[in-house]
């Protein structure tokens, strides 16, 4: 049990309310950074302190924290990804000096970016290719400048992180998932390509592992559960009663020109397709992040395996035999 109370921004966010209910079902008290009049709703639990703000400006922290888990952070908007991901960043960090606290800073595993390397550790070289990936590095350096300066921090990078409690509208995984269980899904190259996720509830029991003393200060670490599409899609039709059912197969010299068609479409429409060059590339993506220094160098292990998450959260979208998505 660790001492002292806890300072969660992004709090209302996707993974920072995975974060608040993991901390809250470890006994810690938690002061909640949301901005200024934002719905808290989701926060009412009397172990729960509000504190409303913006983390553009100096932050003030309670004098009884000891860690601040920093999950905000934008990830669409681009015009806010400068002021939020960057300058947020730079006053957390002076926070946490200030008031003498470890960070715990929630990156990405984007901010590796283009890269030849097949198996991605801590080490291969960032070269982050969007503005998100490239502001959610400069926040890596800003935190790591800090460690300089005898700030104490972690930074935990995930890969692409999956769980209920995103808008359906803007919840990716739960359209794939939909679009499998319906039979609207294709293995492109037989699905051999990597899906490079991890569940949320494991990004909040890493990120409370590194609150801890015994590890190196100034770490960086990736997390990540890779799985292969076909079996992906497998998992899924097994949960939705169709384990006898396999996806079509699209040869990739076959999908590259449809991604071509589908890609300029979208570009002319302003609407998502099924199939574009960005799509593509994810679903023959061959690349593997490696976990193997959080697991090795701290205590921190996998509750469950990717297989046993993925189908707890296709019952939680509700993809079962006897309710099919709509």
């Amino acid at each position: 049990m660790k001492k002292g109370a806890v300072l969660v921004t992004g709090a209302t966010g996707f993974i920072g309310k995975y974060v608040v209910t993991y901390l809250l079902d470890e006994g810690l008290k938690i002061f909640a950074f949301i901005p200024q009049g934002e719905d808290h709703a989701f926060l009412s639990d009397k172990a729960i302190e509000i504190v409303e703000g913006d983390i553009t400006f100096p932050l003030q922290v309670p004098a009884e924290v000891s860690a601040i888990y920093h999950c905000a952070g934008v990830i669409k908007r681009e015009e806010e990804m400068e002021r939020v991901n960057v300058r947020g960043t730079e006053n957390v960090v002076e926070a946490a000096i200030a008031y003498n606290c470890r960070l715990i800073h929630l990156s990405s595993a984007g901010v590796v970016g283009s890269t030849k390397e097949r198996v991605i550790k801590e080490e291969t070289r960032c070269n982050p290719d969007n503005l998100y990936e490239k502001t959610k590095f400069r926040a890596e350096e800003i935190v790591m400048r800090g460690v300089g300066r005898g700030l104490k921090a972690q930074i935990l990078r995930p890969t692409i992180v999956f769980g209920t409690g995103r808008a359906p509208q803007d919840d990716s995984f739960l359209q794939l998932i939909r679009a499998i269980a319906a039979g609207r899904y294709r293995n492109i190259s037989g699905g051999s390509g990597i899906y490079n996720i991890i569940y949320a509830g494991e990004v909040a029991r890493a990120m409370s592992t590194l609150d801890d003393d015994a590890i190196p200060n100034g770490g960086t670490f990736i997390i990540n559960t890779p799985v292969c599409f076909s079996e992906f899609a497998s998992i899924v039709l097994e949960v939705a009663g169709n384990s006898n059912t396999k996806p079509g197969n699209i040869p990739y010299i076959a999908a590259l020109p449809a991604a071509a068609i589908f890609s300029l479409h979208s570009l002319l429409s302003h609407r998502k397709k099924a199939l574009t060059f960005s799509r593509l590339k994810a679903l023959t993506e061959k690349r593997s992040f490696s976990q193997d220094r959080l697991v090795s160098t701290t205590s921190y292990r996998p509750l469950h395996t990717v297989q046993e998450y993925l189908r707890k959260v296709c019952e939680e979208y509700g993809i079962t035999p006897h309710q099919q998505p709509v």
